[in-house]
């Protein structure tokens, strides 16, 4: 056994000089799994990044595969005259010798007056029949 020599002064025991060759391959042992952890770590980042990537791409793609179908069928129409004869009568048009039947809703009414009440002088009203007649007289 190598003999080890004890640095003591003044009674206090000194420390170590230098590391030991453990201690330096234990440092270095966990240098190298931490930045294999860190390398890990990053990849598995990269990994749920393009896979979100994807699924939004894969996502686009099935909106426009269906825009695109869309569009063929449009494009079917328009090569067959159906989406002529539509167009027009959604304009108006019709074939000569041909009805036109228009259905639809009756206009809205007015909206009440805002005031309401006695002081409402409304063109079918009581107040304003009776006004007419007290003045018809006077009208010329």
């Amino acid at each position: 056994m190598r003999a080890r020599r004890a640095l003591a002064t003044r009674g206090t025991l000194n420390a170590r000089g230098r590391l030991s060759h453990e201690t330096v391959v234990l440092i270095a042992m966990a240098l190298v799994a931490l930045w294999l952890l860190w390398s890990l770590a990053r990849a598995i980042a990269l990994e749920r990044s393009l896979n979100r990537q994807a699924a939004e791409l894969q996502a686009q793609n099935a909106a426009l595969r269906a825009a695109n179908a869309a569009y063929r069928r449009d494009i079917t129409a328009v090569s067959s005259g159906a989406a002529v004869e539509e167009d027009a009568r959604m304009n108006g048009y019709a074939r000569s010798g041909e009805r036109l039947y228009l259905v639809g809703q009756p206009p809205a009414s007015p909206p009440p007056a805002a005031g309401g009440g006695e002081g409402d002088l409304g063109p079918d009203s009581p107040a304003q029949v009776l006004w007419g007649i007290v003045s018809a007289p006077f009208r010329r």
